[in-house]
């Protein structure tokens, strides 16, 4: 019997710099339709960074670079994902499901070499979240270390879930904060 897990989760994507000073931070959540992954852009200051679609993963939704979605489709310890460019790996007490996306570092003064974009959970949770092989925690964690404005860089979102989980437990309700922070 296969049970079908529904995934949502929030990324929130947070711009700093020297000049902001700080954390910029949004408290909306979206309610789930079927299997989305909602990735929310904000600006503080003259850098950002935006998502985007990778070659290779699942498309972005939605019309702006700051209200967009990726649906994972429904996926299973016993089943391959219904959803193309959406991974699942098996695992002796838990599964991967993994996709590619885009992120791109945006400067508009036009003066920032290059910046330094971190990422941590908005909380704890019973999944396992990685970027780019990096568990996240709440502590934040170097996802790139020289990101060059204007240049996509596509990065891999892994989300490891118990086996335990059912399909009543199995709704994502956190958010990954990406921090980008000038050179």
């Amino acid at each position: 019997m296969a049970i079908k897990l529904h995934f949502f989760v929030p990324l929130l994507v947070i711009g700093s710099s020297l000049v902001t000073d700080g954390w910029a931070q949004s408290k909306s959540t979206s309610k789930r339709s079927p299997t989305p992954v909602l990735m929310k852009a904000q600006a503080a200051g003259t850098i950002s960074l935006s998502l985007g679609n990778a070659p290779d993963g699942v498309p972005l939704k939605g019309g702006n670079a700051s209200q967009r979605s990726l649906d994972l489709g429904t996926v299973s310890y016993q089943n391959a994902a219904s959803t193309v460019n959406v991974g699942v790996q098996k695992l002796a007490t838990s599964f991967v499901v993994s996709t590619k996306f885009g992120m791109t570092v945006q400067d508009s003064t036009g003066n920032l070499g290059t910046a330094t974009v971190l990422a941590a959970m908005a909380a704890p949770d019973v999944f396992i979240f990685r970027v780019d092989g990096l568990q996240l925690g709440t502590v934040p964690q170097l996802i790139q270390a020289q990101a060059k404005p204007g240049v996509t860089g596509l990065h891999l979102l892994e989300i490891e879930v118990p086996s335990s989980v059912t399909e009543k437990n199995s709704q994502l309700q956190n958010s990954i904060l990406f921090q980008v922070i000038a050179n």
